[in-house]
């Protein structure tokens, strides 16, 4: 009887209730820890991008050589560009280089201005598409289909650069043109 007295007048909370209130007190103080911790990431990647906007757009910037034209009876060179990027890009040189004698075929500064003379910015816009003509310096003869410049041993290197300081390049020959 001493013993049953003693257990009436005992005090206490059952282990369940006990557990469902540290879960409570850990959920609410955990969730309070977890928003703030993404607030704060949020808000570092926010000046994240602001602080390199220039480096950052610069990555998005692409564009494909979707065909080289090189006129044979003349020394035009037509090049058919696409942007591809998703970002407007404009251009800022063009240079075409012979790859076996390293001559300087072509070396187009200031596209920019142009590509469209109402658009003197020289933008080509996202998904849009570009022709560029330029004359080629082709040393003693002023046509692509003479021997020094059109033969199935010569390949010729075309880089663009644009104004975000990016390259492209591509390789190509006047007979897979």
């Amino acid at each position: 009887m001493i013993q049953k007295l003693s257990m009436k007048n005992r005090r206490g909370v059952s282990q369940i209730i006990g557990s469902l209130i540290i879960l409570a007190v850990v959920a609410s103080v955990g969730s309070v820890i977890l928003f703030q911790g993404l607030n704060q990431i949020n808000a570092f990647n926010h000046d994240l991008s602001f602080h390199d906007r220039e480096h950052s757009q610069a990555l998005r910037e692409d564009i494909i050589f979707e065909h080289v034209r090189f006129d044979p009876n003349t020394n035009d060179l037509v090049l058919y560009l696409a942007n591809v990027g998703s970002i407007d890009t404009t251009i800022a040189s063009v240079t075409v280089v012979k790859i076996d004698t390293q001559e300087l075929i072509l070396n187009w500064r200031d596209v920019d201005s142009t590509i469209n003379p109402s658009n003197p910015t020289g933008t080509i816009l996202i998904d849009d598409h570009i022709v560029l003509h330029n004359n080629a310096n082709l040393i003693g003869t002023s046509q692509w289909n003479h021997t020094n410049y059109n033969s199935t041993n010569y390949d010729y290197k075309i880089s663009l650069t644009t104004s975000k300081g990016n390259f492209f390049d591509t390789v190509r020959s006047p007979y897979n043109s």
